[in-house]
């Protein structure tokens, strides 16, 4: 991680403290019941380990855009539409191929998501900080339509598809867990982005459009193009994590399946440099805040708040970080 970043790391764990404080719990008392609830155990860590791939798959799709110059927020959307493709498909199909099916369905709907804020994008200039949050609510509606009414599956106490058959199940990493496939595919895709990134004609071009727009369009490099391609892609990544969710975890889809794992993605991207490695490393230490906030809760009195306040904060201080070095001047 970058230096900046250890510094907002720092900040946020005294700011932790304090809220810990004024929360009347012992800091020490809290971080020691976060870890055990996160890493107690093999139970503890196999959850610890399932809450890193279901951040690790957003936190790469924000990466990817950020590289392009893109705020793509829209990633809970594109996990949404992704799941409910993976659902819907997974429940359908029959047999043998089952599996994936369902994830590549996924990873083409939040392809697809995605390509509408880059369309917006790339033809009129649009915003795709407004278009992509548009379509994160415009996603949990039509999945809640569509499941409270036409698609909903007999019997469901709620809204949610039928369950999965077991031909279109991940398989487990760990019995008796909930600890699938899902991470090893994310830290695979991790290594694929870092290739594609570092190696490549398209990573080249990706990075001098976020990186100096001016002088890429100048060097012909077409910026409309990389926008649309750049947000496409970010939402099949975060298509396919809310397949792997459906698939490997819930085994249904239902709307309410991502808790804002496409928000705190944003912090991991950001606190992770947007390098793919790096950024394996940073969804770890979040997942560790995920799995083990209950546990403080429960023994160290500390409101589960405190974890979500420091993430917002994460966010905010990463964000604007990046966006005051991106406006600053170039010396001569």
């Amino acid at each position: 991680m970058t230096r900046s970043a250890w510094a907002a790391l720092a900040v946020l764990a005294l700011v932790g403290a304090g809220a810990t404080l004024l929360a009347g719990a012992n800091p020490l008392a809290a971080f020691a019941a976060l870890l055990r609830g996160a890493l107690g155990g093999p139970q503890q860590i196999a959850e610890t380990l399932v809450q890193t791939a279901s951040l690790l798959f957003p936190a790469l799709a924000v990466a990817f855009a950020l590289r392009a110059g893109l705020f793509n927020i829209g990633a809970d959307g594109q996990a949404v539409v992704g799941g409910l493709a993976a659902g819907l498909i997974g429940a359908a199909w029959p047999g043998a191929g089952a599996l994936s099916a369902a994830l590549a369905g996924g990873t083409l709907a939040g392809a697809v998501w995605g390509a509408l804020a880059g369309a917006l994008r790339a033809r009129f200039g649009g915003s795709e900080v407004i278009a992509t949050l548009m379509l994160n609510i415009l996603a949990g509606l039509l999945a809640t339509y569509l499941l409270s009414g036409p698609l909903r599956a007999p019997g469901a106490d709620g809204p949610e598809t039928a369950t999965l058959p077991a031909s279109a199940w991940l398989p487990l990493l760990a019995q008796d867990t909930r600890l699938s496939f899902a991470l090893p595919l994310a830290v695979l895709l991790a290594l694929a982005l870092q290739f594609v990134l570092a190696r490549t004609v398209y990573g080249f071009e990706l990075r001098a459009a976020g990186k100096a727009p001016e002088v890429a369009r100048r060097a012909g490099i077409d910026l409309g193009a990389v926008a649309f391609s750049a947000l496409s892609f970010s939402g099949a990544i975060a298509g396919l994590g809310g397949a792997t969710i459906v698939t490997g975890v819930l085994h249904r889809f239902n709307p309410a399946l991502s808790p804002g794992y496409g928000f705190i993605g944003i912090a991991v991207a950001l606190v992770g440099g947007l390098e793919p490695l790096r950024i394996i490393v940073a969804a770890f230490g979040f997942a560790i805040l995920q799995s083990g906030s209950l546990t403080m809760q429960a023994f160290a009195h500390v409101p589960r708040d405190v974890i979500a306040l420091l993430e917002g904060l994460a966010i905010v201080a990463l964000a604007a970080r990046r966006a005051f070095v991106a406006r600053a001047p170039v010396p001569p």
